[in-house]
């Protein structure tokens, strides 16, 4: 083989088990920390089929990307609602903007947003037309800035973890 897509695919792959353990780890409800567990078959299984059958291994594997990024997308939000509804915070007066866990699951949210219209487009660019290479093109140029801002997100969220240990 004479490219890297197989080694992109499989570290996506890992991105999205590791997101979805951070997910795991720090939403409360039972119901969807078990869906999170249980959805890691799933996607294994739309990984493998997208590379070996929908768009083989020669390709960008957008179908499978976009699934994954979707559905972190998802867990974000769900993140985000049940820190809204959290009732232990409002007793104990605590705002969610002092939370470390907000901002880098703010930062997961404002790049998997962006990063699923990249991999969107990808799935149009593959028929090379001039409009569907330059929408590709700006959707790169989106991701690139929403990685810049989820970067300075995760820097926030480091220095509320700091703030908060002794």
């Amino acid at each position: 083989m004479k490219h890297n897509l197989w080694f992109y695919n499989i570290m996506y792959f890992i991105q999205f088990v590791v997101a979805s353990s951070f997910f795991h780890a720090i939403i409360k409800s039972r119901t969807a920390k078990l869906v999170i567990a249980l959805m890691i078959l799933p996607v294994l299984t739309l990984v493998l089929l997208d590379y070996f059958h929908l768009e083989g291994p020669y390709a960008y594997n957008s179908y499978a990307t976009s699934a994954e990024t979707l559905i972190l997308m998802v867990y974000a939000v769900l993140f985000f609602w049940q820190l809204l509804r959290d009732e232990e915070l409002v007793r104990k007066s605590v705002f969610i903007n002092s939370l470390p866990d907000f901002w880098y699951n703010a930062g997961l949210f404002v790049y998997h947003c962006s990063y699923f219209l990249f991999t969107l487009a990808n799935n149009f660019a593959q028929f090379s037309t001039k409009a569907t290479q330059n929408a590709s093109h700006v959707s790169l140029g989106i991701t690139f800035v929403a990685g810049a801002i989820q970067l300075i997100l995760f820097y926030i969220g480091l220095l509320k973890a700091k703030k908060i240990r002794p």
